[in-house]
């Protein structure tokens, strides 16, 4: 067998290990993180085209037939998870700026990267998958109002650019994943674990511009980061842990297991490209320390699901 396949299926088998060390690589090495940031975009079309390629179409149709549940699950998330996590955070006592970052984290949408790593869990990626689409092309309507009326906060999203611009990212995507299904055929299933271990790398890669200029807060203000970083690993357990519960009666366990993670992972960067300009730049603090829990949570949450989720 090529040498490359090899080592890429077994980088597939070992994603939940391997996705924390891409952290320490965009620490180490602050000029490539600064460099590789243009790549964002590009990686993440290609994140979604591989789990495009490797998703269950089948499930995913299903799905697609009564988009309903999917929807309400997206609106719930959007909208239920912050207004149940914000007086949590208010009542903890916590820094002003570090409560502001927590509530806009629970507003935002899923991270596409989702439906990849579902697949390293055992969890439903073809739900994962849409759920990340639908709270995407969603949050323009219901992040707005709720940071005003929760935070103060006046977001004036451009509806247009924001659903133009997933569009064009999931077009694409999809393109490109009909490619890959054309050109492998019957070999889709084989090549399965070199394509895991292709998005491990692209993972990887991804995580390296999401570093930049951590270090030099690390610096700095080591304390806040530190603290920051806790806050943002308790937040994303909290959401989970919050649409679980309040789905784990209606739907079959992997599919309740499959909606908290979603919730927990949230594309805190896109309050990047909607802050106001006089926003506290301890939220883009907690921005860049969100990354951690998205690379290592998974990892700890690995064996619960392994023991609830048997093959």
């Amino acid at each position: 067998m090529n040498p490359l396949l090899t080592v890429l299926q077994r980088m597939g088998g070992r994603a939940t290990t391997l996705l924390p060390f891409s952290l320490l690589l965009g620490l180490l090495f602050q000029d490539l993180a600064a460099a590789a940031r243009p790549l964002l975009l590009p990686l993440v079309v290609i994140l979604l085209m591989l789990a495009l390629a490797r998703m269950d179409w089948g499930r995913l149709s299903a799905l697609l037939r009564r988009p309903g549940a999917a929807l309400l699950l997206a609106i719930l998330n959007l909208v239920a998870v912050p207004l149940v996590v914000w007086p949590v955070w208010q009542g903890l006592g916590l820094w002003p700026s570090l409560v502001t970052a927590l509530c806009l984290s629970a507003m935002a949408p899923g991270i596409i990267s989702a439906a990849t790593t579902a697949t390293f869990l055992r969890l439903d990626a073809s739900l994962a998958l849409l759920l990340s689409l639908f709270t995407n092309f969603l949050v323009p309507f219901t992040l707005p109002p709720l940071a005003l009326w929760l935070l103060g906060f006046d977001l004036k999203i451009g509806l247009f650019d924001l659903s133009m611009r997933l569009a064009t990212i999931v077009a694409l995507a999809l393109v490109g994943a009909l490619v890959i299904r054309r050109w492998l055929g019957p070999r889709l299933v084989a090549a399965g674990p070199t394509l895991d271990g292709v998005s491990v790398v692209v993972l990887m890669v991804f995580a390296i511009p999401l570093m930049d200029g951590v270090v030099a807060r690390a610096i700095t203000e080591p304390v806040k980061l530190a603290g920051f970083i806790t806050g943002s690993f308790a937040g994303m357990l909290l959401c989970n842990l919050v649409m679980v519960a309040a789905t784990w009666p209606f739907l079959d366990r992997r599919s309740a297991l499959t909606v908290g993670y979603c919730s927990g992972g949230r594309h805190n960067a896109l309050l990047m490209a909607v802050l106001p300009a006089t926003a506290d730049p301890d939220i883009f603090l907690f921005i860049a320390a969100v990354q951690f829990p998205i690379y290592i949570i998974p990892a700890l949450l690995q064996p619960l699901y392994r023991r609830l989720l048997p093959r």
